[in-house]
């Protein structure tokens, strides 16, 4: 991890690999911190774009210019540190980059987005913004007065503690660390979430990149609110990007192992539809990648998405996903799993973790043996 600088070589981009997607992004950030508007301006994607893939280049640059745009930015990026986490390859014009981003009072995890016209073309960058994904904000709704960290404190986990300034602080544990707010006024209440009360707490925390210490994460966390619950007087815990109302039971059920597959996988995620495709929503959360497949896949549309909900369940499960290559045998019917789509509509993406994609296995070549898996006859039956 290093600071943003101007040291790289001059010259295009290296366009084979994760390496040319890191080296693009990296040198972009690079003549961003110098103010070089003319190698910023080269190694722009300038295609229209969907409201999603805008950042806050792109808002000043539309309000002010190009140039003011830059300026306003240089002196963010020659003091920013980042430090690589993953490149994702949604295929041989698409990539994703995410990253951390090391402020003064926490880390941010952000993603760049970069595309090129063809195989052989260098990449551009189209847009970088916070990854909101790799975060996990809470909210706790607080219907008592005279809230202390010390009650609360006696309330968590062993080995958690929770220390408030004012409406702010932060809940400790030995590996993570939590940012609080509390009790405040709730922005707008979410039409999900049962009752309303006029205060809430929050707790937003970036999520762990390894899927297995990410899941330990999430349990903590789940228990940490429902432990706080009784003593804030709310109904529910609340994740506000995911939109998941999770009741006092159904986080007792996840957190003693009493839920059944089914029931995991419809208390972190939803299924979902959009553009002719049904899809997971929150595997993610898991470390996961999404599962697609397109309505059409099945002349009973409900058997496309039967069996993404299945293969949800297996993922959970197993908590792991199936190699890319496994063919999943439906009646007579011969699928694959293979890369998915950037994300599940233009402009938006499935996240660090990725999506697979139902396909039929018709046509589509693959080398070395292949892992199976059988759908259930009541898939089948619909075939």
């Amino acid at each position: 991890m290093s600071a943003v600088t101007d040291d790289r070589p001059e010259g295009p981009p290296v366009t084979r690999g994760p390496a040319g997607v890191v080296q693009c992004a990296e040198a972009f950030r690079a003549a961003l911190a110098a103010g070089d508007v003319d190698r910023v301006q080269s190694m722009r994607w300038l295609a229209p774009r969907p409201a999603g893939e805008r950042d806050l280049l792109s808002d000043l640059a539309a309000a002010e210019g190009l140039a003011h745009a830059i300026r306003e930015l240089s002196r963010f990026w020659r003091r920013a540190q980042v430090r690589l986490d993953r490149v994702r390859e949604v295929d041989a014009l698409e990539a994703e980059v995410y990253e951390h981003l090391e402020l003064p009072s926490e880390i941010l995890p952000i993603v760049t987005v970069l595309r090129r016209e063809k195989s052989d073309a260098p990449w551009k960058v189209v847009c970088t913004n916070e990854a909101y994904d790799e975060r996990c904000v809470v909210w706790l709704p607080v219907a008592v007065a005279g809230v202390d960290d010390t009650s609360l404190t006696e309330a968590l986990p062993p080995g958690s503690e929770l220390l408030l300034d004012g409406d702010s602080g932060v809940l400790a544990h030995d590996t993570w660390l939590v940012h609080v707010r509390g009790p405040v006024l709730a922005e707008a209440w979410p039409a999900e979430l049962p009752g309303q009360t006029p205060q809430l707490f929050e707790l937003a925390t970036a999520l762990a990149a390894d899927p297995a210490d990410r899941r330990a994460q999430l349990r903590w966390l789940l228990e940490c609110g429902r432990s706080l619950l009784p003593e804030l007087g709310g109904d529910a815990v609340y994740l506000k990007r995911e939109r998941r109302v999770m009741m006092p039971q159904a986080i007792d059920a996840i957190l003693g192992g009493a839920a059944t597959p089914s029931q995991a996988v419809r208390f972190w995620a939803r299924i979902e539809r959009a553009e002719a495709h049904v899809y997971t929503d929150g595997l993610r959360l898991l470390g996961l990648p999404e599962i697609e497949a397109p309505e059409a896949l099945f002349a009973d549309p409900t058997a496309a998405r039967d069996l993404v909900e299945w293969l949800a369940e297996r993922f959970v499960r197993a908590e792991q996903m199936a190699a890319l290559g496994t063919e999943v045998s439906v009646g007579d019917r011969s699928l694959l799993l293979v890369g998915g789509r950037r994300g599940p509509r233009r402009g938006h993406s499935y996240g660090r973790c990725g999506a697979v994609r139902l396909v039929d296995a018709d046509g589509v070549v693959h080398r070395g043996s292949r892992s199976r898996m059988r759908a259930p006859d009541e898939i089948a039956a619909k075939v």
